[in-house]
């Protein structure tokens, strides 16, 4: 008997995009927090963008609220805000 596995809507979710202003102004700072984001379960991708006057945090997750970033970074001793939409 052969099975197969269908998916089910929980099965996969959708993965968000979170947006946060913070002060990870330099390439020190930036390869302080690269193990934190590194180790921490649900960070599929990061970036900092140093050229955009808020220095802003993108992460992609699946399942991490905005509020597990926050502790994350702030943890680490910098600014971290969500951004609105």
């Amino acid at each position: 008997m052969n099975t197969i596995f269908k998916p089910t809507s929980y099965a996969k979710k959708a993965v968000q995009v979170l947006v946060f202003r913070t002060n990870l102004v330099s390439a020190k700072d930036i390869h302080r927090i690269s193990p934190l984001m590194g180790e921490t379960p649900g960070i599929l991708k990061w970036n900092v963008d140093q050229h955009d006057i808020d220095n802003v945090l993108r992460i992609e997750t699946a399942w991490l609220l905005p509020q597990d970033i926050i502790r994350v970074v702030t943890h680490a001793g910098y600014l971290c805000e969500e951004l609105p939409d």
